[in-house]
């Protein structure tokens, strides 16, 4: 179980085999980025196919359908863990829930790297061309409450860190210093009563003004 993460494990564990819960997870473990093209579309490398299937036999439930980021670090991910074609949302990457404009983004993201640019967000910094903290969660968890109203399922998003790290430090209220979502990390949400919960190192807290 040393190829996945702890956090995941913990969060599996809690989670029941017959809920409609939907995971999201940061891709496997990718193939480096050159720093000189940091949006290239790079695969998984052998330890993020190893990764995956690890994970496959210890999904506490059976995902009825994959929802993905286009990159193919994602739609990698997904085939090693559904049976059937993933389903490409935009949500979820390229652009991803938080960017309005995606050329003041792209540069946003140049000059401060990926990392300096969450943090930022989790800090509370604005910018005009990227959604807040509360705006952006919405508009990713909407990739899961869509597919859960239309009564499809439990299932799987899987997307990137700098799509991931925001919502998940909105949900929880937690800034994460010093650490940062490890490849195939995240967190799980199902509905209770009409209330969503969040479920995070095997932690459940509710989701307010869902």
């Amino acid at each position: 179980m040393s190829l996945l993460p702890d956090g995941l494990l913990q969060t599996l564990e809690v989670l029941a085999p017959s809920s409609s819960a939907v995971l999201f997870l940061r891709h496997a473990e990718r193939a480096p980025l050159d720093p000189a093209d940091p949006y290239a579309d790079v695969d998984l490398t052998v330890r993020g196919e190893q990764q995956t299937s690890a994970l496959a036999p210890v999904l506490s439930m059976r995902p009825q359908w994959t929802a993905v980021s286009p990159f193919l670090r994602c739609v990698r991910t997904a085939r090693y863990l559904c049976d059937g074609t993933p389903e490409v949302d935009h949500r979820l990457g390229d652009p991803g829930p938080w960017v309005i404009d995606g050329a003041a983004g792209a540069r946003l993201f140049a000059e401060l790297g990926t990392q300096g640019v969450v943090r930022a967000q989790m800090a509370g910094v604005r910018w005009p061309h990227i959604r807040g903290a509360a705006e952006g969660t919405r508009l990713l968890l909407s990739a899961a409450q869509e597919r859960l109203g239309a009564g499809r399922g439990p299932g799987l998003c899987i997307s990137h860190d700098a799509v991931l790290m925001p919502a998940l430090a909105h949900l929880v209220g937690a800034g994460f210093d010093g650490t940062w979502l490890a490849p195939l990390d995240g967190f799980a949400v199902q509905v209770n009563h009409g209330k969503l919960r969040c479920t995070w190192r095997g932690r459940q807290s509710e989701v307010p003004a869902w």
